[in-house]
């Protein structure tokens, strides 16, 4: 075996357990409660906190109106009951029964109004909550297909690491520095294949007697125009 087959085969598992300690840190972020999914939620809040405000509005002006009903109903049977005979008294008791009449009147409308803003938060809060269902369901199947995903990964990290391990021990001391520097001034690209005369680190055509000294594969040979490792294919 040349002495660069082995950078050329670590250098891929390098590449391959960095894309996938990437993709497990993103997974990691994604798991857990969404932004959209908390939207919903918040939406659902808002929706049962605004009905709720309207249903007791409601139940307070018609607490109201039942109230004025009551105090109207008294003083008109006090008007009429001949009990009152003081023309003044009499007059102030009309004027108290037509000014409660129409508070009850305005009343009344506000309670019309509140029950109709009621019923548009009732349809609000169903609609909110079809939407939160959707969400939901849409996050359940999405987390566990990202769990799913995350156990292959760990697993093909924890077998690119065997790989790893015995690769480094195919190649000296001396290369594996040289691997490692170069993977760390070129991009994590030290070792460039060399397909039909053309490096794939810098697509150069090296000379051609420096890719037949590359293909011997007895000690590294290094491309001419960007300086990493050449491995003819």
């Amino acid at each position: 075996m040349s002495r660069t087959q082995p950078l050329y085969e670590l250098q891929q598992v390098d590449i391959e357990s960095e894309h996938v300690s990437r993709r497990l840190k993103e997974i990691a972020a994604s798991l857990g409660d969404s932004t959209e999914l908390n939207r919903a939620r918040k939406m659902v809040g808002g929706a049962e906190s605004r009905l709720a405000k309207l249903r007791a509005q409601m139940h307070n002006l018609d607490l109201e109106v039942s109230g004025l009903s009551q105090k109207i109903e008294t003083n008109e049977q006090h008007l009429y009951s001949g009990r009152v005979t003081n023309p003044k008294e009499l007059g102030n008791l009309q004027d108290e029964v037509a000014s409660l009449k129409r508070w009850r009147e305005k009343k009344e409308e506000d309670l019309l109004e509140a029950m109709v803003a009621t019923e548009e938060a009732e349809a609000a809060l169903v609609d909110a909550q079809a939407i939160l269902l959707q969400v939901s369901e849409t996050w359940q199947g999405r987390q566990a297909d990202l769990v799913d995903e995350q156990a292959r990964l760990q697993t093909r990290l924890e077998e690119l690491g065997i790989q790893r391990a015995s690769l480094r021990a195919k190649v000296g001391p001396q290369d594996l520095t040289t691997y490692q520097r170069l993977r760390q001034q070129k991009a994590g690209l030290a070792v460039a294949a060399v397909k039909e005369g053309i490096c794939q680190g810098c697509r150069m055509n090296p000379p051609s007697s420096q890719v037949q000294h590359a293909r011997s594969g007895n000690e590294l040979v290094f491309c001419n125009n960007c300086g990493r490792i050449l491995h003819v294919i």
